[in-house]
């Protein structure tokens, strides 16, 4: 772990949560939030900047490590070989029991859930369709990270309290270095619009293994390109709801 990313984690920990939570606006802190001087505040406002500080490190850490794809023509299926391609994707699972529209869970839901797929762990939640994002996504639409499943509440609409974990800022590399080391995913707690109020679209669907009649039809309905994963016997892919799995429920390894 980077030096700043382990004392944002251990400055951040000493700070009352309600009282910080209070008084820090995640939602606008990359453009409203003003660090003052370090020599002119008090020892809990320089725990305050640090918190700051090391939470737009770890926002913007993540977004401008993903992996952009430009030229990609609508219906095509373009190859991603893990034995050699290097890649973070950010994917959001369709559900098998999630039936709205992107359009209408961005509507009902202010807050989605994503994770990160690399070419050593492709593991995800289960569901029918795996769509790629790499387009529109601003660090400040971050309200949550975690380096395996947070359980966060779908509807919940106050991103201070979407999860009853505390989000642990890491960077992308020590994110996807932590869910690998768990046999897991990650999770991104994402805004489900973007700062212009537009629904955050997908950019791609996302198939491992090989191209399912499920990503075949949601790649014609949304007018996207396909992803094809060639996964390698080393890659990890775990799919499955961790909060199924108690030890994962509280983890004890990071």
């Amino acid at each position: 772990m980077t030096s700043l990313a382990a004392n944002c984690s251990i400055l951040a920990a000493k700070l009352d949560d309600d009282e910080l939570r209070a008084r820090i606006d995640r939602s606008s802190y990359a453009t409203k939030h003003k660090l003052p001087g370090m020599s002119t505040v008090t020892e809990r406002e320089e725990l305050e900047v640090t918190y700051v500080t090391c939470r737009g490190y770890a926002c913007n850490s993540i977004v401008n490590s993903l992996t952009t794809f430009d030229n990609l023509r609508d219906g095509e299926i373009y190859d991603l070989d893990c034995s050699k391609d290097h890649f973070f994707l950010l994917a959001r699972v369709r559900t098998n029991w999630e039936s709205k529209t992107i359009e209408e869970t961005a509507e009902a839901r202010k807050y989605l859930g994503f994770t990160v797929l690399t070419e050593q762990n492709l593991s995800h939640f289960p569901g029918r369709v795996l769509y790629g994002y790499w387009r529109g996504i601003d660090p400040a639409m971050i309200a949550h990270i975690y380096p395996c499943d947070s359980d966060t509440d779908g509807y919940e609409t106050d991103p201070l309290k979407l999860s009853k974990f505390s989000e642990m800022l890491l960077d992308m590399g020590d994110l996807c270095e932590s869910a690998l080391k768990m046999k897991t995913y990650c999770q991104v707690t994402i805004s489900s619009k973007m700062p212009n109020g537009s629904v955050l679209m997908p950019d791609a669907v996302i198939a491992i293994g090989e191209v399912g009649p499920d990503d075949r039809l949601a790649a014609k309905e949304r007018g996207l390109p396909i992803l094809l994963i060639h996964k390698t016997p080393n890659t990890v892919m775990e799919v499955y709801d961790a909060h199924e799995r108690v030890e994962l429920a509280n983890p004890t390894l990071i």
